[in-house]
């Protein structure tokens, strides 16, 4: 009991680093960065946009369908990106991949899924911007907490002052842009 006491509060300890706000020096900004960060803006503008679109179907339809087309036709193209990028699937060791991989990094869709029922439920009740505002704000915390713990195999990033700041002001404007009447 006493050792598990031990573990968790160095948990907490190496969760949090308390440091002056520094320049990373390390960071450059290159092409690879540049296009990582471009290909986050389509990801995050593609999201933005499949709730809209999917709370605006489901006014027409019923509030299932529009999730489950969503992942049918992302299925789809999904599949193909899976054949092209393993050819076929001969450039994955399947054997291998059940043996090492932990039981639930093989639940991926169930967090994917929620979300799109919860956006498309959502979207035509609150509009874009109180969704997609809270949603921010809620993957912030669960992406720090993550990070900050290292779980579910995430690379350790300790909390330090500048992230919890910068957390706090992006809460501030979550509240200025979903309370905001």
């Amino acid at each position: 009991m006493k050792a598990t006491v031990g573990r968790v509060a160095q948990a907490f300890k190496d969760a949090i680093v308390i440091e002056k706000p520094r320049i990373y020096t390390e960071v450059t900004f290159d092409r690879k960065l540049l296009l990582d960060v471009l290909l986050l803006m389509v990801g995050g503008t593609a999201t933005a946009l499949q709730g809209v679109v999917n709370g605006s179907l489901s006014s027409h339809t019923s509030p299932g369908f529009p999730p489950w087309l969503s992942f049918a036709v992302g299925a789809s193209l999904l599949a193909i990106f899976f054949l092209v990028d393993t050819r076929g699937g001969k450039a994955v060791s399947w054997r291998n991949s059940f043996k090492t991989c932990p039981w639930w990094a093989w639940l991926g869709g169930i967090p994917g899924a929620a979300f799109v029922v919860v956006i498309t439920l959502m979207m035509p009740i609150r509009g874009p911007a109180f969704v997609y505002s809270i949603y921010i704000c809620a993957k912030m915390v669960t992406s720090l907490v993550v990070d900050s713990f290292g779980l579910l195999g995430a690379k350790h990033h300790p909390m330090t002052i500048p992230r919890l700041v910068g957390f706090l002001i992006m809460t501030a404007g979550v509240l200025m842009v979903s309370l905001d009447k």
